[in-house]
């Protein structure tokens, strides 16, 4: 190639579709992120003084629980506990983080099936066993002291973080299973415990589920964006679990003004998380989603509040 053929290819159009992905990367990396900040400042300046101090540690949760939701699978495992650590109401902090996953986690998933990170033979057995168990999660919630509850997910997920470090450090996770060898029965058993385990305290589907899936030898991109497909389905039934639970609400002490921010900081970090799961190696991966939520789960079940 010459000299003088280099600027002329170099000034070629960009085809539609390189120029859409690219517009479409731009938006979500970058104007995104900047409207969900917008909205929090606007909050800040609506919002009562007392108030404010909160939103702003609230929105840094919300941040970094979009990003864990789509980058390690784990989003209510961030949101719940740091909410409690902020002494928010334990069950209007679940009830939340499912409703916000029914609105953010579809950015996230889209993302994920774009990549290529979702598959039908586990998404659809989760789903199924996911709507079943979040949906009675929440009837057994309301029967519960709202520290018991969260205290006994807490401790299942660290349970189950262990177990993972163990098999991990024994070497037996063994070979990634093909597409076809995935046991669906298994599949559709995680989602109903993990589903159940969100229902209840609005933590588990990630930190219990994403974990048993690795267990089972799916791959942790494919379990990562298998599950966060069907986070939305398992919320989403949670939701109409909670509404139809009246004495899930008994004596709630909700906090409004956090409603925007925890919107917009999920919102703002959900695509930038798909790029990081993107570059991470399979034990790297499973360790960062283990040691995460166990030290996330610690202080709500050792809480003596």
């Amino acid at each position: 190639m010459s000299a003088d053929e280099r600027p002329a290819r170099a000034s070629e159009p960009l085809s539609p579709a390189t120029l859409g992905l690219r517009t479409g990367v731009f938006a979500a990396t970058v104007v995104l992120p900047i409207l969900c900040l917008v909205l929090i400042v606007g909050t800040l300046v609506m919002a009562p003084l007392s108030e404010r101090s909160t939103i702003i540690w609230a929105s840094a949760v919300a941040l970094a629980s979009g990003l864990a939701a789509s980058s390690i699978g784990v989003y209510g495992g961030v949101l719940v506990p740091g909410l409690l650590l902020l002494g928010v109401d334990a069950r209007f902090a679940a009830a939340v983080s499912l409703f916000l996953q029914v609105l953010v986690i579809p950015l996230g998933a889209g993302a994920h099936m774009r990549l290529g990170n979702v598959r039908r033979r586990i998404a659809l057995p989760l789903i199924l066993g996911g709507v079943v168990g979040a949906f009675a999660g929440p009837f057994f919630a309301a029967s519960l002291p709202k520290e018991t509850s969260a205290r006994v997910v807490a401790g299942a997920i660290v349970i189950v973080g262990l177990l993972v470090l163990l098999t991990l450090r024994l070497g037996r996770l063994g070979k990634v299973l093909a597409p076809h060898e995935v046991p669906r029965a298994k599949v559709a058993g995680v989602g109903l415990v993990a589903g159940f385990a969100s229902g209840v305290s609005g933590a588990g589907w990630g930190p219990i589920g994403v974990k048993l899936l690795i267990l089972l030898r799916i791959e942790p991109r494919e379990a990562i964006g298998s599950s966060l497909l069907g986070r939305v389905f398992m919320a989403s039934s949670a939701v109409v679990g909670y509404l139809l639970s009246s004495k899930a609400f008994a004596d709630l002490h909700p906090d409004y003004w956090l409603l925007v921010p925890l919107f917009a900081g999920s919102l703002a970090t959900m695509i930038p998380g798909v790029f990081l799961v993107s570059r991470m190696k399979r034990d790297a991966a499973v360790i960062v989603i283990t040691l995460l939520s166990i030290a996330l789960a610690l202080p709500s079940l050792l809480s003596l509040r």
